[in-house]
């Protein structure tokens, strides 16, 4: 439902920039006539503009051209787009932002169709959506075709929403007090699916645009599988749940309820025997889905305690599963085992040494050992992601150990 418009002063145009020394000055001359199309039809005053690009570490005359064509420049010596547009986003003067790159691949004197909703007090933010108005040689089949319309569609199933059919669009607009509520922390193009992700958790209002999208000028900074694999790996972190645990923990059951009923012999079913084939399968299956479920719950805990969201889930976790009582846990299945293992030899020593037919007996024993172990060393890792720690400041040998966005 839209409401009344909303008084704004101005608009921060934010472009990252690394090496857009052929497009930079036409990019921003068209984001000054986008904003000047925003003036009131009765001649009032329009808004300001803020035009403001940030230079990720350009080796030509990108940032000397920016200025000429009267734009603020910033330099952002961390590499990445995250780096350069969140240093964008904390320096813009206006509480309307909108981002695009500096290749004219976005017409940025189209920028009042993003604009609009955000005036009329219907969106707080408001993305772009290229997917209709892909001019010939814009875009690769791959991206068109395969990548994009995937990681959308994963991230409208993940996350549950219906607003965004092209989450990797460069092109949006979103006020200042909305992009405060996101706390973004990523610095690479991770960036671009963060901001999606976080809106929808802050229940921001979204809307979508159609944008055309047009062949860019100069070298694509894009790195398809690398970068494609980066936005999934983001959103697997923000919602391990449905994509790991869920699945993991139906696999961990299944394959328990596979094995525990064959330990103690083969099962008749419909006058066919099942036996310890069936066991193996089982077994395996646990094994696999106890190793799924404990990644799972680590991408759970990495992303509450380094700050990418809040999971009251994990936080209750943390304060009721604590390590001394996954020890004794661990420690129960992994007795367990060792009961089990010690009963058969026993037997076997009292055979004599004699032929040993206990190998269902002796399998569901490993299977208590790998799932015991397992839950002790996972737990261990968890107590020591939680311990109080300082990074502001990374020792040198440490310094290039990471995931750099060069």
């Amino acid at each position: 439902m839209a409401t009344s418009s909303i008084s704004f002063q101005g608009i921060s145009v934010i472009i990252p920039c690394l090496n857009e020394e052929a497009s930079i000055g036409l990019v921003i001359d068209r984001a000054r006539r986008g904003i000047a199309k925003l003036a009131p039809p009765n001649g009032g005053q329009g808004l300001q503009e803020d035009i403001l690009v940030v230079d990720n570490g350009s080796t030509d005359r990108s940032a000397q051209v920016a200025r000429e064509h009267g734009a603020r420049v910033l330099t952002e010596h961390h590499q990445g787009y995250g780096s350069a547009l969140r240093k964008g986003f904390n320096n813009a003067r206006y509480e309307i932002m909108v981002m695009g790159d500096g290749d004219l691949t976005y017409d940025f004197e189209s920028l009042d169709i993003l604009v609009r909703p955000i005036l009329d007090g219907q969106a707080d933010f408001v993305m772009g959506n290229r997917m209709k108005s892909i001019q010939p040689g814009a875009m690769p089949k791959l991206h068109r075709y395969v990548g994009n319309p995937l990681l959308s569609f994963a991230l409208r199933t993940m996350f549950r929403t219906r607003s965004v059919h092209d989450a990797h669009c460069g092109m949006r607009a979103i006020t200042r007090t909305a992009y405060r509520k996101l706390h973004c922390v990523t610095t690479g193009m991770e960036f671009a699916s963060e901001m999606v992700v976080r809106a929808i958790r802050c229940r921001l209002r979204i809307a979508e645009r159609d944008i055309v999208y047009h062949p860019r000028v100069g070298r694509s900074k894009l790195h398809s599988f690398r970068d494609g694999w980066r936005h999934l790996r983001f959103m697997i972190l923000h919602s391990p749940t449905f994509l790991v645990l869920v699945p993991g923990t139906v696999f961990w059951v299944l394959g328990l309820a596979m094995t525990l009923p064959l330990a103690f012999g083969p099962i008749v079913i419909h006058y066919r025997v099942v036996d310890i084939h069936c066991m193996l399968i089982g077994g395996v299956l646990n094994i696999v889905s106890i190793q799924i479920i404990t990644i799972g719950l680590l991408a759970k805990a990495y992303g509450h305690l380094s700050g990418l969201h809040a999971d009251p889930v994990m936080a209750w976790f943390y304060r009721w599963f604590t390590f001394e009582k996954a020890c004794i846990v661990s420690g129960l299945v992994v007795l367990v085992g060792l009961i089990i293992t010690l009963k058969v030899m026993i037997e076997w020593i009292a055979s004599g040494f004699g032929a040993l037919n206990q190998q269902r007996l002796l399998f569901f024993a490993v299977l208590c050992l790998v799932n015991g172990v397992q839950l002790g060393a996972a737990s261990f890792l968890f107590s020591i992601m939680a311990l109080p720690r300082h990074l502001d400041h990374l020792p040198p040998e440490a310094r290039d150990t990471g995931i750099t966005d060069t």
